[in-house]
């Protein structure tokens, strides 16, 4: 390190060696062990314009593993917690790490021992600019500066504006470390716990971020999932530090926030816009799909038993847009909802996913716990299809409208097990043919109000071989039945 005597030499046409021994002091003891002599005589050169005295600065920007020792200027940007570990001779050492930036770029700074302690007596804070001595290498995530004991970490006056690298969702890449990112919130998981290799136990959560280039799926470590008990649908996320990685199952990249990384809410504004799939273009097995629809008919809450012995709640909406209509299953928690919305209402569906339905073969949506459903302001325009009967074929739902011609009895009967139920038939025609109705449970009371010729309309019925292999409708608890 360039010493005070020859720092001097440069200064000595323009200050007393006393003042200029007493300004160092004065220094020394300003930064509160900040710096030590050498520095704290660079800076009072600085500060009487001679900003060339002791080692040469340089701009993070071509700072590499191979620099070795260096020096340069740089603003916090971050700072972050500091950890002990023991050595192996027993010891107990102390590191942190700070992120610092200039004009040029970013660059991590790890800290060890005394000058991690900095970290900790809150002497260094984001927005600081510091003097910074220290050795660079390949770190964990990129070229890193690691400051020990012997290197310098001393407050400086100089402005330095640091150079604004925010990253837009489409252009981040497998093995980007730094990565600044601000998003929306749109979907938000639970934490999930498991065991590391060394048996201790980790936590595990993840958030999908949008902006208006696309979508990233963000999954934060330990500590840093209590974040997602802060933050809800809609709100923006400031990330900082993250570091991308292809998802080895879905070969997505992914944004990992782990220990050196920050997440915190955000005032800025993200332009990000859900799309939203028209009905008619939802097919089996898609996934994180979004739809607006009206409500057209709303099931009953139904629980079961899970797999692994926990209790399991079920509950349906039928949804109808401009191109078509659709059933949707909600899961748990999420059948919360059917309590909440009426007939008629829109509502907006987002991040489901779609499966074809084993017992009738057509295509449902499904919303579990990274789902979510809400009310809607839109317009949508919802005009039921209705079907000739003589279009009717077996395996299908359909809806039909037409003139009552007969009109059958209730019958009770006992199901396999053991419970009650009733039954009705109807026959129902329009310009193009007849066919049975078989009405089951509460819809079957519906003939009570019926006369013969009366007009009805049969929503969503499901046509099946009834007796005499002909075909009728099945009006059952996802049908409806509306007098005209």
């Amino acid at each position: 390190m360039t010493d005070i005597e020859s720092i001097y030499k440069k200064l000595s046409h323009v200050i007393s060696k006393e003042d200029f021994l007493q300004r160092v002091q004065e220094k020394v003891e300003s930064m509160g062990g900040l710096c030590d002599e050498p520095m704290a005589a660079m800076l009072v050169a600085n500060e009487l314009g001679f900003s060339d005295v002791g080692r040469d600065s340089v701009k993070i920007e071509n700072i590499t593993a191979e620099s070795g020792q260096i020096n340069f200027v740089a603003k916090v940007v971050s700072v972050f917690d500091t950890k002990e570990f023991t050595r192996n001779d027993g010891t107990i050492g102390r590191v942190g790490n700070i992120i610092v930036g200039d004009e040029t770029g970013k660059i991590r700074l790890t800290l060890w021992d005394n000058m991690a302690d900095l970290i900790k007596a809150g002497k260094i804070i984001a927005g600081q600019t510091l003097q910074i001595s220290g050795y660079a290498k390949q770190g964990y995530s990129g070229v890193e500066v690691n400051v020990g004991n012997n290197g310098v970490l001393a407050e400086s006056e100089e402005e330095i504006d640091v150079a604004a690298n925010n990253q837009k969702i489409k252009d981040i890449k497998d093995g980007m470390g730094d990565l600044n990112l601000t998003g929306k919130v749109l979907e938000i998981s639970e934490v999930r716990t498991f065991q590391r290799k060394d048996g201790t136990s980790g936590k595990v959560g993840n958030l999908l971020l949008g902006d208006s280039t696309g979508t990233v799926r963000v999954t934060l470590w330990d500590d840093r999932t209590e974040f997602l008990n802060q933050i809800e649908y809609g709100d923006t996320v400031e990330l900082v530090n993250a570091y991308a990685r292809e998802n080895a199952f879905t070969q997505k990249v992914e944004l990992q926030v782990g220990n050196r990384s920050i997440i915190k809410k955000s005032e800025k504004k993200v332009e990000y816009e859900e799309e939203f799939a028209p009905i008619e273009d939802i097919r089996a097995d898609m996934n994180n799909i979004n739809v607006s629809g009206r409500v057209l008919d709303i099931g009953e809450i139904r629980t079961f038993e899970k797999k692994d012995g926990s209790p399991g709640r079920v509950g349906n909406l039928l949804l109808g847009d401009s191109t078509g209509k659709i059933r949707l299953t909600l899961w748990d928690e999420k059948t919360n909802f059917l309590d909440e919305v009426d007939f008629d209402e829109t509502i907006e569906v987002l991040h489901a996913y779609s499966r074809e339905n084993a017992f009738n073969q057509q295509v449902e949506l499904n919303l579990g716990n990274r789902g979510i459903i809400q009310k809607s302001e839109k317009e949508i325009e919802y005009r039921e299809k209705f079907t000739d009967i003589a279009d009717i074929i077996p395996g299908e739902s359909y809806s039909v409208q037409g003139k009552v011609s007969e009109i059958g009895e209730l019958r009770e009967f006992e199901r396999e097990d053991g419970t009650e139920n009733v039954v009705a038939n109807l026959q129902l025609k329009d310009e193009t043919g007849s066919i049975r109705l078989t009405l089951w449970g509460e819809q079957a009371y519906v003939i009570e109000d019926l006369d013969i010729d009366s007009e009805i309309q049969i929503i969503n019925a499901y046509a099946k071989y009834g007796l005499n292999e002909e075909i009728e409708l099945s009006i059952g608890n996802r049908s409806r039945v509306i007098m005209l």
